[in-house]
Parts: structure tokens; sequence; C-alpha cells
């Protein structure tokens, strides 16, 4: 049977409290800690689960990483037993990618109920306010954006295919985007932050400016991510 690099139970203890001993699913999100029947116990249905594989042939293992890499806790998540058990069945899904994400995202909600603050999928607006939802990206990936954009009603600002030539997305980015299906892509810049500007609008006549940085590159794995945005409204 091959080695496994497990987690110490202070990382484990650690994961789970960086996260409010919650599933870090965002669909998820239930509380993993509990009281039990006895006064004096607790009942704990949360797994430190790990993002690539404890050992070889594991779900979604990577040669790169050392035992001690494998074993630490930036290799780690908390998840319920339920979604422990989901990530690991259908690795095409849930990939390393969205591992980290969901990882990052649980600790900003932790966070922010730590200091306090209400945290919704969406950015506070009027009830008056003639526009789509726009929800939370600061960090996402524009894969992970587009797809909030798109549930929350925004519509990406396809592209004539010939776009596609134009010289201002045969550098940095832009191909990568173009052949991912992206055609709202408005430009990318090939040199600093590798900026990516796109393009969506919604049902009453508004516009919303997507900025990414960061390299994308689909076979390194590479995401670039939601740097900012403009929102704009016809005139």
């Amino acid at each position: 049977m091959p080695m496994r690099d497990e987690f110490s139970p202070r990382t484990k203890e650690t994961l789970a409290k960086r996260v409010g001993q919650r599933c870090s699913n965002p669909d998820c999100r239930r509380a993993t800690s509990g009281p039990h029947e006895e006064s004096c116990r607790a009942v704990n249905i949360g797994v430190a689960s790990h993002i690539t594989a404890a050992a070889v042939c594991g779900p979604r293992y990577e040669n790169s990483l050392s035992p001690s890499q494998r074993a630490g806790i930036s290799n780690g998540i908390w998840l319920c037993q339920v979604c422990a058990k989901l990530v690991d069945s259908d690795v095409m899904r849930y990939t390393s990618e969205v591992l980290y994400s969901w990882k990052r995202e649980a600790e900003f909600h932790a966070n922010a109920e730590l200091m306090g603050r209400l945290v919704t999928d969406y950015l506070p607006q009027p009830a008056s306010a003639l526009h789509a939802p726009i929800p939370r990206m600061a960090g996402l990936t524009y894969h992970e954006a587009r797809a909030r954009l798109i549930e929350a009603g925004w519509q990406p600002r396809m592209s004539h295919w010939s776009h596609g030539n134009d010289p201002n997305l045969r550098t940095g980015n832009g191909s990568e985007f173009w052949s991912a299906g992206c055609w709202e892509i408005i430009n990318a810049c090939p040199t600093g932050l590798a900026q990516c500007m796109f393009a969506l609008h919604d049902a009453y006549g508004n516009h919303l400016t997507v900025l990414t940085e960061g390299e994308e590159n689909n076979e390194q794995g590479w995401r670039a991510r939601v740097s900012n945005w403009f929102f704009s409204k016809d005139s």
C-alpha cells in the first residue's frame, strides 16, 4: 500500500478554524461541528481533505509536490463528509483549481463574519436599481466570474468571429481566452500585469467591463483573476 502524506492534527484543526468550522463548498457551507447528546462531547462531520492526493494514484495527485508540501496546510481544504466524498468521486469536475477557489472564498467569508460583516454573493444595491445584480467577483478566475455574471442576468457581448484576428488579441492572454470561447474579450495587454478586458450587458441596457490580471494558460493551469470592473449605461 503506498505511503500517504497525511496532515498533522494541528493542520487539521487549523484548516477547520480558518473557515469557521464550515464546509468550504460554496453550495454547501453547512456547519461541521455541534453539540453531542452527551454534554461533555461534541459531534464533528468535517474532513481535512487533500486538494492534491496524499498518495500516488489518488485524486488529483501532483507528482511535483514534495511529501511536506502534500501534508502542508496549503494543500488542504475543510469539507463536510458528503462534499469530501463528492470531490474525490469526480475529479474532472472538481479540479485542484476549483478546490483552491473554494478555499479562498470560504476563508474570505469566515473572515468577514469574524469582523461582524454581512456577506452575500452580490454587491448591495437599492431596490430601485435598474440593472442586473452584480456578484462579488474580485479575486475569482474570469471563468468563475463569468459563470456568476451569467447566472445573475449579465450576458457576454460576443464579438464577430473575425475579431479573433485583431492584433490586440494575438498577444498576451488574448488567444487563450478566445480559444476558450470568451468572445466578449475586448483586448489583451502582452506586458506588465497581462491585463484583459471583457464586455457584458444586461436587459436594461447597462454595460459591465471586467478587468483581469495575471497569466492565463490552459495547459499549465494558470488562471487570470478579476482585479476590477466598470459599470456604464446607455445614454
